[in-house]
């Protein structure tokens, strides 16, 4: 597994910011879109015949290593930046995107990292000629939606989870029958959510352990994300759809193996209410 990469504080949510939607249905609003620790409370649009956009004002012009779009009903948009929402004719930045599934969760999620992205201005352009709604209760519908999004700076954990690490889709669900157990139906309760458990494994000075060592930067990391509660966690590098909003939910116990400390960390995808 590729090293963690974590952003505590999501921009989209910050008091400064501001955002709108254009063709938003009335009771999906465009704000909803900034809180992807709802990711089933979306941003949805009118319709698809013809291009919408999502646009989020900052406040000011922020550095962005991290822009993540969570729960997404289309596989297909355009990342803007600009430094006013007037110069989106010609903007500062620019890329096309393509989403693809969670291999966890399934659904269409993506981790674009910018480069040299420092505007106050964020839009998501949906082309209706090119996207296409794709994934859970937008399937075959008229309109395209959008869970949530994440803007942030990341940090580098200094190390990763072992290859021990065991990753879950938890499917909510309720069995119930008769108590001959002659049948059973299955409830479903709601979306599936990821989880990881794991352990860190970091390097320790032994005569001075958690004194400037690796195992102490981890404790720095998850001091902040024991702080802010949740926060957005790029698991693999080389697959785009897998970051996820995500709490870590275990005590921190600390392990002294000889050069190194293992921390046992269960880690659970924040999904609402």
């Amino acid at each position: 597994m590729a090293v963690l990469r974590l952003s505590f504080t999501n921009l989209a949510e910050a008091a400064a910011a501001s955002v709108t939607g254009s063709g938003q249905a009335c009771t999906f609003c465009s704000s909803e879109a900034q809180q992807p620790q709802r990711p089933f409370r979306p941003w949805r649009t009118l319709t698809t015949t013809t291009t919408q956009d999502w646009l989020l004002d900052l406040g000011s012009s922020q550095t962005l290593d991290v822009i993540a779009l969570i729960n997404a009903g289309f596989t297909s948009a355009t990342i803007q930046g600009a430094s006013s929402s007037g110069l989106f004719g010609a903007p500062g930045y620019t890329q096309a995107i393509t989403l693809t599934r969670d291999p966890l969760t399934w659904r269409y999620q993506l981790a674009h990292l910018p480069v040299a992205f420092g505007y106050r201005w964020l839009r998501v352009k949906l082309d209706g000629s090119t996207s296409t709604v794709a994934t859970g209760p937008s399937l075959g519908s008229t309109y395209f939606s959008l869970g949530g999004v994440w803007a942030g700076v990341l940090t580098s954990a200094p190390s990763h989870l072992m290859w021990g690490a065991h990753m879950k889709a938890i499917l909510p669900k309720l069995d119930v029958g008769p108590a001959h157990g002659g049948w059973v139906q299955r409830l479903r309760m709601g979306e599936p959510r990821a989880q990881i458990s794991g352990t860190i494994s970091a390097n320790i000075t032994p005569a001075t352990p958690l004194l400037g060592d690796d195992a102490d930067l981890w404790s720095d990391i998850l001091r902040q994300w024991i702080a802010a509660d949740y926060a957005y966690l790029y698991t693999n590098l080389g697959d785009p759809a897998q970051g996820r909003v995500m709490r870590c939910t275990d005590d921190i116990d600390y392990q002294v193996d000889g050069t190194r400390v293992l921390v046992h960390v269960l880690l659970d995808e924040v999904v609402g209410p």
